[in-house]
């Protein structure tokens, strides 16, 4: 074994480090745990968050205060947490973009003839509006649309 010095020199090591063998654990029957089956949907306690929804239509009246919806679009996501009439926080991705609370407007179809106040769905376009703006924000094209419920306990 060879060292290098201070002053660059190779030099002989003085003694060899002895290196400990490791060999290669192949598990038998015996030694591999038994699976646990996952507990049943009732018998789960009240602080497991509850399932994402994947929806096509979100309405409007269907969400509840502290409901997060996450809408992608096809130049962005937003993500709104929900206070009470229809009021929420929007956090857009875009750094550039605003966030707070705004008030959601529901939607408008692609080609925008046709206002939906009271949804949004994937393939048309979302509106919302800041309070202390007279106009509405209009996303682009709305791929998917995410719903995590309020947490009940």
């Amino acid at each position: 074994m060879q060292t290098i010095s201070q002053s660059g020199a190779l030099q002989a090591a003085p003694e060899a480090i002895p290196l400990p063998m490791f060999r290669r654990v192949v598990p038998n029957a015996s030694t591999t745990p038994a699976l646990v089956s996952a507990p049943a949907q009732d018998k789960l306690p009240h602080s497991v968050p509850p399932a994402v929804q994947s929806l096509q239509k979100l309405r409007l009246e269907d969400l509840h205060a502290g409901d997060k919806v996450v809408v992608k679009t096809m130049n962005s996501t937003y993500s709104f947490e929900v206070g009470d009439d229809f009021h929420s926080k929007v956090v857009p991705s875009k750094a550039s973009a605003r966030s707070g609370e705004v008030i959601l407007m529901g939607g408008l179809n692609l080609d925008l003839t046709e206002h939906t106040p009271n949804r949004v769905y994937v393939g048309g376009r979302m509106a919302y509006q800041f309070p202390d703006e007279e106009s509405c924000i209009l996303t682009s094209s709305v791929e998917s649309i995410f719903r995590v419920p309020a947490s009940k306990g």
